[in-house]
């Protein structure tokens, strides 16, 4: 197995947020894993004020085999609160460098290192009952090139649970990567959370397995 992958695998075991956000309240930590098809990451950030979050950013992409690793900076540029809903805007800028991942069993030579930007911006929509985001994303990684991604959910959530018990959605998420060799690609999953911990699990529509985990503390 390849030392990134275990790397990420090694934090999903020792990370231990009932929003999937990238600003929580202030003076919070929060670990942010993500693996799916394309890539696996891990975005560990300090809420700085109600706005504002920073933190290390490590991203390896699974098509290009490359590993982003870098500065990202999170902020909430728009809150809107209703009796029954709330809505959310965030951006995203990410700076740092991007380096092959040698793979020693095909005995490739490396790439060497680049530099590497990422810009972000998502909106979310929810009541205690439906949910609906979308995201775009785009990525400068040097000699490795750059692409952009687009992503989109919808859930609903089977009950309605009280305040302290565990929360479940259902949901299916798009996703659409102009350059990738797979470019439009859809997504079932489960959203289970209670307390500071929220668990993603699902599959895609090629059978690629997607797992998220989120913990704040």
């Amino acid at each position: 197995m390849r030392c990134v992958t275990t790397l990420f695998a090694s934090l999903a075991l020792v990370s231990g947020i009932a929003e999937a956000r990238p600003v929580s309240y202030p003076d919070a930590w929060t670990v942010m894993l993500r693996n799916d098809v394309y890539q696996n990451s891990a975005h560990i950030h300090y809420t700085l004020d109600t706005q504002h979050s920073l933190g290390l950013r490590l991203r390896y992409d699974r098509e290009g085999d490359f590993v982003f690793t870098g500065a990202q900076l999170n902020r909430l540029f728009k809150r809107w609160n209703k009796v029954d809903s709330q809505a959310n805007l965030y951006g995203r800028i990410a700076i740092g460098q991007v380096t092959d991942n040698l793979d020693e069993t095909e005995l490739r030579l490396t790439r060497g290192n680049d530099e590497g930007l990422f810009l972000g911006i998502s909106g979310d929509w929810e009541t205690r009952r439906y949910f609906v985001s979308a995201a775009a994303e785009h990525w400068e990684s040097g000699r490795f090139g750059e692409f952009s991604s687009f992503h989109g959910r919808l859930g609903v959530a089977p009950y309605v649970a009280n305040t302290g018990a565990l929360h479940s959605w259902i949901m299916v998420e798009g996703h659409h990567r102009p350059e990738s060799n797979d470019k439009v690609a859809a997504t079932a999953l489960l959203r289970f959370f209670k307390g500071p911990s929220l668990l993603e699990v699902g599959v895609d529509d090629k059978g690629e397995p997607l797992l998220n985990y989120i913990h704040r503390f």
